[in-house]
Order: C-alpha cells, then structure tokens, then sequence
C-alpha cells in the first residue's frame, strides 16, 4: 500500500478529526487544510480546523475560514490529527503544544524536503510543487467529493506556493491538476481578485518603507530588504503585509539569491531565503534551523538584525 493509500484509508472511516497547520498562515497552509476540512465535513465527519494565527485578509475568502480556531479554544480533542504544510510540530506555535500530545494518530501531509517526518503516517514528497497537490491525491483516492469550494482552496494552493506558476516546481502535473479544479468549478475571478488585484494599503506602505534598505553583495549576486519592527508600527502592518517582499531582490537580474530579514518580538530575526538556479537555499536554512526548498526556505535566528544579516549573507556567499 503506498501512503497516500494508507492515508486515503484511515481518513475515509474517520469520524472525529482534527486540521492543523502552520503559524503565520499562507495560500497553500490554509488552502489544503481548509480543502481536508470540508471534504471529511461533507463526509459525515466532525472536524475542527485550528492555527494560532488569524487568517490573513488575503485569504478570507476561503470556503470555511470562518470556522478555524486557535488551539486555545479546542474544547474536544479527536483521535485523530491531521497536520498539513508543517515541517515539524513545533511550526504550529507554542499553543498547540498544550494538547496534540493527547491525540492517537497523527498523520503529516507536506511537500517540504526538510520535513521531519514525525506522523505515525507520513505523506512527504518534496517533488510536489504545493501540499495542495497531494491532499488532491488523498482525496481522489478516498475518494472524496471535490466540490467548487473544495476546488477553490486547492486552486489557491497551487496559485500561490508556485508564484503563479512560474516558479521551477510547476510541473506539468501541476498545471493539469490546475485544469482539472478549475473544470470541477474553482471560483477564478475571486481567487484572481483577493490574491493580486485587492492588496491592502499597509502592504503597499511597507513596500515603500522597505525599498529604500535594499542592499547588494557579491558583485550582484545577493540582495536583500530588511523590514523593522518601526516599519511594522509605522505603517500599521503585520506579518502578513510582508508576504512576497522577498521576490523584489530575487528578480534582480544578475541576483542568484534574494532574502528578506524581518524584526519579530523578543530579538528575533525571521529569515526568507529565494534562489534561482545555483544555490540550495535549503541547506542554507538549515545552517540556522530552518529548512524548505532548494529554491525556497526560511529560518528564524536570535539576534539583532545587523549580525543576522552579516550572519546569513556570509553563508548564502559561502553557497555561491
């Protein structure tokens, strides 16, 4: 049985489940766990979606985010847990902790190479360009209805966790599954609309807060942004007004390497780290705890900014 079988298998005779993922929710986190949710929910089965983080307004127009709470207010545990998109349990933030110890079974679906595979059934294919793609997989196998909402989040996956299908993960698999939801009924022009022609103000503030500290080393080949916790205040954003920065030093020409550093609380640093044919981001990362994909990964190191940043330019220069 291979384990998208044995998977499919334990999640068509589930009755009471829990979907989790990780912090600082993005399209394809939210996108798979909510598609999970509503294709066990339309089984028959009782299922709680939870993350510590608020969905982000991006996104709020996900079928069914309107259900998914925080593990502070999880009053039920299930047997059963479900973590989508999260390399480790531990990326499900420290309120999560206080229970998923008590479930039974944990199954870990994910498409990150760094994954540590601690399910008691792992689903793990860092050649899948977005986790949306193998809960996909489950579901036909099961097999599950995949409704227009279903299909929706599923489309938002991909959409998102491919840069709009240019990233080198796409493959052609990628795009017939895109064919495939978009026939099944995902809702385009809403999807179309939230992701790309509806950004809020504060993103476009923080843009322009950031821009200016664009940096470049290596005769070219590295840049990076940094992004401050003033920036934040300043311009009344959160961690989500950031998304995508990255992708500004990347499409440097002559850049191989782009990074984004960004103040959190407590003197931390979060790291974003995006390639484009040479380097293994992955490896970088992991250098520091974090890990991803070789074109695509992150870490969070504990330092001032300055050092973090002499820090992870050294190694990304090491990696050239």
């Amino acid at each position: 049985m291979s384990d998208i079988a044995r998977i499919a298998a334990t999640l068509a005779t589930a009755r009471d489940v829990a979907v989790a993922t990780h912090i600082i929710p993005d399209g394809d986190c939210l996108g798979s766990m909510l598609a999970l949710t509503l294709a066990l929910r339309d089984r028959g089965a009782r299922v709680v979606a939870i993350n510590a983080d608020p969905v982000p307004e991006m996104f709020q127009y996900l079928p069914g985010q309107e259900t998914i709470i925080p593990p502070a207010r999880v009053t039920h545990v299930p047997p059963l847990l479900v973590m989508v998109d999260c390399t480790d349990l531990e990326r499900a933030g420290t309120g999560f902790s206080a229970w998923q110890n008590r479930v039974e079974e944990i199954i870990n679906i994910d498409h990150h190479v760094s994954n540590t595979r601690f399910g008691h059934l792992n689903l793990v294919d860092g050649q899948a360009a977005a986790t949306a793609e193998l809960i996909y997989a489950i579901l036909e196998a099961m097999p599950a209805n995949i409704t227009p909402e279903v299909a929706t989040c599923l489309y938002t996956g991909l959409a998102t966790d491919t840069g709009s299908f240019q990233y080198e993960s796409c493959t052609a698999r990628t795009l017939r599954l895109a064919a495939n939801l978009i026939e099944r009924g995902a809702r385009l022009p809403l999807i179309r609309e939230y992701l790309w022609e509806r950004k809020p103000l504060n993103s476009i503030r923080l843009l322009a807060a950031t821009l200016p500290t664009l940096t470049l080393a290596y005769e070219g080949r590295v840049a990076w942004l940094t992004v401050t916790r003033a920036a934040l205040e300043a311009t009344g954003s959160g961690p989500e007004h950031a998304e995508g920065l990255v992708n500004y030093p990347r499409s440097i020409a002559g850049v191989e390497v782009g990074l984004l550093f960004r103040e959190l609380p407590e003197g931390k640093i979060k790291v974003s780290l995006r390639s484009k044919k040479i380097v293994d981001v992955n490896q970088v990362a992991g250098l520091f705890g974090g890990g991803g994909h070789r074109r695509a990964a992150g870490c969070t190191i504990a330092g001032d900014l300055e050092r973090v940043v002499a820090r992870v330019v050294a190694a990304v220069g090491e990696a050239l």
